[in-house]
């Protein structure tokens, strides 16, 4: 049974798509079956996948028009559910279904076990599609920069998970915040560490692993690929690699 995780920030350019595709590919690396879900209009995560002109996306599957297995792209080492420009289109048809929070959960219980993680990709608010992706989920991941204001909307992402933990989905769990773009050598970047091991509540929700500043990071998905695929002994593979691990050996596998 898939373990689901939300990549989510309600700040845009902080990673989330960077993180769910290499994140997931680190884990198709080690062995496991992978699902990546792109649930942003923007269709970042379609795009770096290298696939275009998709007809069914996870707009039609939220909708029950189509079923899972017809909207599922089988790639080399993940399976994609593609997103679309015209998704915000379906998140206003979303907002008037009775049960709406719930569309995504629905979606995906009769696939889950077919998986090992499950990752969506969530697009830069905290509306109809990020309520689905926290029901859905086991564990919510925050990537963010170590930069000023990195922390806005911190505060709003942990409220909103409270809130759907305690009246929808009782076991999702922060798994962590991950620093991307990271510089150990920077002041501003060890002030902001220290801030957070001060936190009572975050000190112990920082991923060790930190995605250290890679230009490969961002030319692989200009180019439609992964890491491993463009650069496989860069630093940006060998970090989703040392999270991936990380991640294993903090929450297991179901």
């Amino acid at each position: 049974m898939a373990h689901i995780i939300s990549v989510i920030n309600n700040k845009g350019g902080t990673g989330k798509t960077t993180t769910s595709l290499n994140l997931g590919t680190a884990l198709s690396q080690l062995g496991y079956k992978v699902l990546l879900i792109d649930f942003d209009s923007q269709s970042n995560l379609t795009s770096a996948l290298g696939v275009s002109k998709v007809e069914n996306h996870i707009g039609k599957l939220l909708l029950n028009d189509i079923t899972a297995k017809d909207v599922m792209i089988p790639l080399e080492d993940v399976t994609l559910i593609p997103s679309t420009n015209y998704l915000l289109d379906y998140e206003y048809r979303i907002n008037n279904e009775p049960g709406r929070e719930y569309l995504l959960k629905e979606a995906l219980d009769p696939i889950k076990p077919k998986f090992d993680f499950i990752l969506i990709d969530c697009g830069p608010s905290l509306g109809t599609f990020a309520i689905n992706a926290l029901v859905a989920s086991d564990y919510y991941i925050v990537p963010m920069q170590a930069e000023n204001f990195a922390f806005i909307g911190l505060d709003k992402i942990i409220q909103i998970s409270d809130k759907v933990k305690k009246r929808m989905n009782p076991k999702i769990e922060m798994a962590g915040i991950l620093f991307i773009k990271f510089s150990y050598r920077t002041k501003f970047s060890k002030a902001v560490i220290k801030s957070l091991s001060e936190n009572e509540r975050h000190k112990e929700k920082v991923f060790e692993t930190k995605i250290r500043t890679d230009i490969s990071l961002m030319e692989s998905t200009a180019f439609g690929q992964t890491i491993y695929a463009y650069a496989p002994k860069s630093r940006g593979a060998e970090d989703y690699l040392n999270l991936a691990n990380e991640f294993i050996k903090r929450y297991g596998k179901k």
